[in-house]
């Protein structure tokens, strides 16, 4: 029976979400993070909004007929609504929760920073990290644009989930969960094989060269991350959860991962300009070293390459495509 596109993003999903529960369950018991009882909390009241979706979905469906026939269209679409919201919770919550925690995990190490071995790499090709926050910070306009779309991309995921809700775009939303999922368990496995602390740690820059930028996405993770490296007693709660992650840039290759999702959207254009600006402020914003954006970049792209080889099918029923045409 041959398994639809929908099918086989959810398959993607599920089987990404479980490598992270294995691999977190492996690692726990070894470190020094305890999973606080607060988590299985945010799980079981996440149950009940599903559930509430899925039933509303149903009890519209089962009353449609009942209604006149130019209200037909609109009720279809809320029952797909929901039905597409209850799923993307039920797929993203799990996922989400798990990954956090492997990437906490893979923080709780004393393996030596490998920032010396980055900050190479970027001198290597001709990068000059200070001089490119400098230039940067130059224009106080410019570096208030790059902050704001660095920190937009986090309303980036509601809003696009809500395009395709509203839109009907069940299969593209499940795509967005799919490419998430393998773009973030490649993210961890880089992560936990090159520890860094990223570029304002390692090149500890005076004020100055970034004064019109927060530097929060470089600097924010640091107390937690030293804690974490300190084998000292860690308590891990979702809702306290902090971006960990210097190599690769998850931030670059979920803006890439945002923007080839919305490829066919009205929000396509604005998205990709604002995720681009995003992408270069990755280094005086984000704190990324050069080699962080390069690795996020690639990362997207193998993502998205997966996916589209997972949309397209196994090879027989391609050929079985090409043949029709």
């Amino acid at each position: 029976m041959k398994q639809s596109v929908s099918h086989r993003y959810v398959a993607v999903i599920v089987f990404v979400t479980a490598i992270f529960v294995a691999a977190d369950l492996v690692m726990l018991p070894r470190s020094d993070v305890t999973f606080s009882p607060s988590n299985w909390l945010y799980l079981l009241k996440a149950v009940p909004l599903v559930a509430f979706f899925f039933a509303a979905a149903r009890i519209v469906e089962m009353r449609r007929p009942k209604f006149p026939r130019a209200m037909q269209t609109f009720l279809v679409r809320t029952v797909g609504s929901m039905e597409t919201t209850g799923t993307f919770l039920m797929l993203f919550i799990p996922l989400s929760v798990a990954s956090f925690l492997f990437m906490y995990l893979a923080a709780n190490t004393t393996r030596p920073l490998m920032d010396a071995y980055l900050a190479s790499f970027d001198a290597a090709v001709g990068f000059n990290w200070i001089r490119a926050v400098e230039l940067a910070n130059m224009v106080p306009s410019v570096a208030a644009v790059m902050v704001f779309c660095y920190a937009a991309l986090t309303y980036q995921v509601p809003i696009a989930f809500l395009v395709h809700s509203i839109g009907g775009g069940r299969e593209r939303m499940l795509e967005l969960v799919a490419l998430i999922a393998v773009s973030g368990l490649m993210t961890g496995a880089l992560m936990l094989a090159v520890p860094a602390a990223g570029a304002y740690s390692f090149h500890a820059p005076d004020r100055g060269i970034f004064s019109h930028f927060t530097g929060v996405g470089g600097l924010a993770h640091l107390s937690t991350l030293a804690q974490l490296r300190g084998s000292t007693p860690f308590t891990f709660a979702i809702g306290n959860t902090i971006g960990l992650t210097s190599f690769p840039s998850f931030h670059t290759a979920l803006g890439i991962i945002i923007a080839y999702n919305l490829r066919r959207s009205i929000l396509f254009l604005p998205v990709a300009a604002v995720n681009v600006i995003m992408i270069l402020a990755t280094v005086p914003e984000g704190g990324h070293h050069f080699a962080d954006v390069l690795a996020g970049a690639a990362i997207a792209l193998v993502s998205i390459t997966a996916m589209r080889a997972v949309s397209a099918g196994p090879v027989a029923e391609v050929r079985q495509r090409l043949v029709s045409s």
